[in-house]
C-alpha cells in the first residue's frame, strides 16, 4: 500500500471519529462533578486508548501528530472544560480522561 493511501486512510479515520463525536461534545456540558465521580479513569492499555494513542501525560507523547501545548483540557471533545485533573471525553464515553492527556482524536477548542 502506498504511503499516500495510508495517509488518506488515517485522515478519513480521524475525520470520521471527529464528525461522529462532535455532536456529542455538548452533551457533557451539563454533567456535574458528582455524576463524574463514579466513572472510571481510562486505562492507557485498553483497546480503545491504544487505538487512538491516548496517554495520560501529553508531555510524554512521542507521536508525529502531537503538537506542543495540545492536551485533553483544551480539546473540543473534552466535554466538561471546567473539569480539573480528570474529565469526560466524547471519544471515550463512560470513562474519564486526564485533563493533561492527549490522543490522536484531538480537536482544538475554538
Amino acid at each position: 500500500m502506498k504511503d499516500t493511501d495510508l495517509q488518506r486512510r488515517r485522515f478519513l479515520q480521524l475525520t470520521t471519529t471527529g464528525l461522529a463525536a462532535a455532536p456529542l461534545a455538548g452533551l457533557g456540558m451539563t454533567t456535574t462533578a458528582s455524576a463524574q465521580d463514579g466513572l472510571p479513569h481510562l486505562d492507557e492499555d485498553s483497546k480503545e486508548a491504544r487505538a487512538l494513542n491516548y496517554r495520560h501525560d501529553a508531555t510524554q507523547v512521542d507521536h508525529p501528530e502531537y503538537q506542543e501545548g495540545q492536551n485533553c483540557g483544551n480539546c473540543l471533545l473534552y466535554t466538561d472544560p471546567s473539569a480539573k485533573e480528570w474529565g469526560p471525553c466524547a471519544v471515550f464515553p463512560g470513562k474519564l480522561v486526564a485533563e493533561g492527556g492527549w490522543c490522536t482524536a484531538y480537536v482544538p477548542r475554538g
